[in-house]
């Protein structure tokens, strides 16, 4: 089994905004028109260092995230890098418009930072666990949208985002996650990273679920079951040709991801199977129902998103193989 550019073991837990603030530190001496805009977030969530450093390139306009949305708009329109950064749930639910018509639609170059993204955030419900972010963005033309697994591809995503020209939207999960790539881990903005090589199934996966679906390989393993494991960090533009490989070469698919499988990950490679390789697939997501309070354990177990849920996924997949 070859694992690329992946720890022997899992690393130190560090959440992710911690480590995209880094990233941001690092990039702000090396391009000024890189500014910071807050919504419902205090301009302090930037770190102590950006704030001392560059006060006049961070912007607080209070809870008004579809002003959010519109101010960084008027930034990119002038020559800033804006990136924009609020609750995901309010990002998706009241500034949707604003992020269609206002960025993607004239290919603005504003940065969108989803913050808290996804249903596994312990101390809040379902009021802020956001399920329908993947699905309702990937529709809007002209974005990408990426979402990290661990401190290390942060990082790498934030630096990526900052060069590309064009709208991206950066899913940041709450909880600390755990390293897993080594610092010479390669990203490439719309290139899948073939992880676990395998020729029985394939796990796609995105974001923090990664850990688990690395994980369910290593419990595949010993069983005998040789699962591939594809890392999709870019949820759109999607690695089309990586999924069709794996349709072809592996005969079976279970996607995974923090997100509704109604029109996320889930969906969007559903799509491209039945359109190029029809192969069974399972989906490991959120299934048509709303968040709700408890530790990321409970949750993972109540919404099946465990190890434990992909390996029997995969399973299932296989056993439905021509």
């Amino acid at each position: 089994m070859k694992r690329n550019y992946v720890m022997e073991s899992l690393g130190e837990m560090k959440a992710m905004y911690a480590t995209y603030n880094e990233a941001m530190v690092a990039l702000a001496p090396k391009n000024e028109n890189i500014v910071l805009l807050y919504g419902d977030f205090p301009r302090a969530a930037s770190g102590a260092l950006f704030e001392k450093e560059y006060p006049d390139r961070i912007y607080d306009v209070g809870i008004a995230e579809a002003n959010l949305i519109t101010t960084a708009a008027g930034l990119a329109g002038a020559g800033k890098i804006p990136f924009t950064h609020c609750h995901s749930i309010f990002a998706v639910g009241r500034a949707y418009n604003q992020i269609r018509q206002n960025v993607a639609f004239d290919k603005l170059n504003v940065k969108i930072v989803l913050c808290n993204s996804g249903m596994l955030w312990n101390f809040m419900g379902g009021s802020h666990q956001i399920i329908e972010e993947i699905a309702a963005l990937r529709v809007i033309p002209n974005l990408a949208l990426v979402s990290p697994a661990d401190p290390v591809e942060t990082k790498k995503v934030t630096r990526a985002a900052a060069e590309h020209v064009g709208p991206v939207a950066i899913r940041l999960s709450n909880p600390p996650v755990p390293t897993i790539f080594q610092e010479d881990y390669p990203f490439e903005l719309g290139k899948a990273v073939t992880l676990v090589d395998g020729g029985d199934a394939t796990i796609i996966s995105t974001g923090m679920m990664l850990a688990d679906a690395l994980e369910a390989t290593a419990i595949l393993a010993k069983e005998g079951i040789k699962t591939r494991l594809l890392n999709m960090h870019t949820i759109k533009p999607l690695d089309e040709a990586a999924v069709i490989s794996a349709a072809r070469e592996t005969s079976a698919i279970v996607t995974v991801e923090d997100s509704s499988a109604i029109g996320g990950l889930g969906g969007a490679v559903a799509e491209v199977v039945a359109e190029n390789s029809p192969v069974p697939v399972k989906r490991i997501g959120i299934k048509d129902r709303f968040g709700q309070s408890g530790k990321i354990a409970q949750l993972k177990a109540e919404y099946e998103l465990t190890a434990g849920d992909i390996t029997q996924a995969i399973r299932e997949a296989v056993k439905k193989k021509r």
